[in-house]
């Protein structure tokens, strides 16, 4: 029987396990120490070309463990990143159907004219700005034509003899025609002969008077047509 320092006797069980113990950390030593020698200089310290021959059965057993938890890790982290992938794809739809559902909330008196919600001001005229001010407070903006066939329709609408504000502006450039809503340029235009012409240099702001597009001073007092759909979600 074998006597540890403290005069406790020392089984051949807990030596077994000690000594293994002791070899583990003799070979962690020796493979650190290689790794030092080899990027400081020539190898002292050969590298294990053959792990299990020269390391051992017992070396590879106690370090499977380690590598067991090392895939473990790998293999959550793929899936974490699987989930987030298919979340961001989820919030991406939820988005966009947001996007449809807030197109199709339609505000009080607005009407149906072709495709779109269309809100005709016949009664109070105001200046460009005030104009789109009052869309916004109803939850719209000012219109944007976006083809011949919803000018035809909303023409239909319009009394022949009055003038209605659009969301066009050459406010920022001259001859630069945008929405003020979405900040682009507005896909559609038909304009009166000799239109736009700027005429003393201070008309930036676009109006409709039987069916045709003039430039006029935004400061004017006309009727004015709203849209329900907020062009910048296009």
């Amino acid at each position: 029987m074998i006597w540890n320092a403290t005069l406790q006797p020392i089984t051949s069980a807990s030596w077994t396990t000690k000594f293994r113990m002791y070899k583990l950390a003799l070979l962690f030593s020796l493979l650190a120490w290689n790794t030092i020698v080899s990027s400081a200089g020539p190898r002292s310290v050969c590298l294990l070309e053959d792990p299990v021959h020269q390391c051992g059965e017992f070396c590879l057993t106690a370090l499977k463990p380690m590598l067991d938890h090392i895939r473990f890790l790998e293999e959550n982290w793929t899936k974490i990143a699987s989930k987030q992938d298919k979340l961001e794809s989820q919030q991406a739809e939820l988005l966009r159907k947001l996007i449809i559902f807030d197109k199709k909330i339609v505000p009080p008196k607005f009407e149906l004219i072709g495709s779109r919600y269309f809100y005709i001001e016949d009664e109070i005229r105001k200046n460009w700005y005030s104009a789109a001010e009052t869309c916004r407070q109803m939850g719209a903006q000012l219109a944007v034509i976006r083809s011949e066939e919803e000018l035809t329709a909303l023409k239909a609408k319009l009394h022949k003899d009055r003038i209605y504000w659009l969301d066009i502006n050459d406010l920022d450039k001259e001859g630069q025609f945008k929405s003020s809503a979405s900040g682009k340029q507005t896909p559609f235009f038909k304009w009166r002969a000799g239109q736009p012409n700027n005429s003393d240099e201070n008309q930036h702001c676009v109006d409709l008077l039987d069916g045709l597009m003039y430039d006029n001073k935004c400061e004017n007092l006309s009727y004015f047509i709203c849209q329900s759909d907020n062009d910048s979600l296009n």
